[in-house]
């Protein structure tokens, strides 16, 4: 088994990288949390369908949403608002060094 590669969101402002797919019920409970929260924060979050690489697709099919903080796996299937704000006032050091979000 090959280990899941873990995108970088595309947008330079976005610590919070939303993995899902359409028809997805835990995606769309989970997506509102993961906003409401990046808002506290002052981040924006990318949202990315895997249906739409096949990449994330191979890699991602059975664990949407997938919450990722920073470059690492925050959360899959259900998100947690207080952990969620718990992790995104970390802050990763070359974050601080260029004083962004």
């Amino acid at each position: 088994m090959t280990s899941q590669h873990v995108p970088s969101p595309s947008e330079p402002d976005a610590r919070v990288l939303y993995l899902t797919r359409e028809g997805c019920h835990l995606c769309d409970d989970a997506l509102p949390v993961v906003r409401a929260e990046a808002d506290r924060a002052g981040t924006a979050v990318e949202v990315r369908d895997i249906d739409t690489d096949e990449r994330l697709r191979e890699d991602w099919d059975h664990d949407v949403p997938v919450i990722i903080v920073d470059g690492k796996v925050h959360a899959r299937y259900r998100v947690d608002a207080e952990q969620l704000r718990t992790a995104l006032r970390r802050r990763p050091w070359w974050r601080r060094l260029t004083g962004r979000a």
